[in-house]
Parts: structure tokens; sequence; C-alpha cells
């Protein structure tokens, strides 16, 4: 489900970030950074299994209250 995006027009869906706190799983959210609306902001992340800190992410949904659903991301097109 997804949420309506800010005022701004600023969704943090199909960004990536990186992990500033690992996330647990079910067990419990992490944090990550996010470049967005001219700027960097954190949000709360789960993930479906325990990331790292320091993971590069791609946010998949966004939840209410500054959280969303992210899932490790690497760079398709590195050489």
């Amino acid at each position: 489900m997804s949420w309506p995006d800010t005022p701004e027009g600023a969704s943090p869906e199909g960004r990536t970030g990186v992990l500033l706190v690992g996330t647990r799983g079910g067990d419990g959210p992490g944090e990550v950074l996010l470049k967005i609306r001219g700027g960097t902001e954190t949000y709360r992340a789960y993930s479906e299994v325990p990331l790292s800190k320091g993971t590069t992410v791609l946010v998949v949904e966004q939840r209410p209250h500054r959280a969303v659903d992210v899932v490790a991301w690497t760079e398709p097109f590195t050489p």
C-alpha cells in the first residue's frame, strides 16, 4: 500500500539510501538516510531479513510516520 506523496511531491519510494542503523528483520527497524527534497533525511527502515549498518538499500514502500520498507540494493550498472 502506498501513501500519498508529501506536499512537496517527493516520495521516498524508489530511492536508494544507506542504513545508519542495521535492520533486524522481523525483530525491529533500523534507520536509513535518503537523499530527498534537496537534502538528506532519515526514516525508520523495515526489512524482511536483517540488514547490516552501511548496506545500500532501495525503498520499496512507504509507511506512515516516517517509516519505509527496504531491500538490499546493488547498483545494476556498476562496471
